[in-house]
């Protein structure tokens, strides 16, 4: 799935699920990038950069999902928080190593479950389950979850 097809899926999904309504963050220049690298001293890599360049902060609700501006992005012993499902389940970049997708692995810090590798594949999959079926994808066996 391209990118612009998340957010043309976010519209669809507006006028088709009843209740649900999105919000997008501002868009970010490369300037943007920059200055938060800097600042957490990291190196953000490309694929997270192309995301962000299109979807800088989502905030969503019926079902609730959060994804962080990356002005907000704070970093705590190398764990970035960057997105919130149901108000109350963080997921976080691990940006202590690059994973052998040459990206930071996406996970939930609480439980150490190992969301995915890419954030495409959080994007284009994940967030979907969550968004469209209520699947709680930031905990273990989440496909047989209510």
């Amino acid at each position: 799935m391209h990118i612009d097809t998340f957010l043309n899926r976010l519209e669809k999904t507006r006028k088709t699920q009843n209740g649900f309504v999105f919000e997008l963050g501002q868009t970010l220049q490369y300037a943007d990038f920059i200055a938060v690298e800097n600042k957490l001293r990291i190196t953000i890599p490309q694929r997270i950069k192309e995301f962000y360049s299109v979807a800088n902060g989502i905030k969503t609700s019926t079902p609730d999902f959060k994804l962080i501006e990356l002005s907000s992005w704070t970093i705590d012993d190398g764990f970035i928080h960057f997105a919130t499902f149901d108000l109350t389940n963080k997921i976080y970049f691990d940006t202590n190593q690059l994973n052998q997708a040459g990206e930071w692995t996406i996970i939930n810090r609480d439980i150490n479950y190992e969301i995915t590798l890419t954030i495409s594949s959080f994007w284009s999959n994940k967030i979907w389950h969550w968004i469209e079926q209520r699947k709680k994808i930031w905990v273990d066996n989440w496909l047989t979850t209510d």
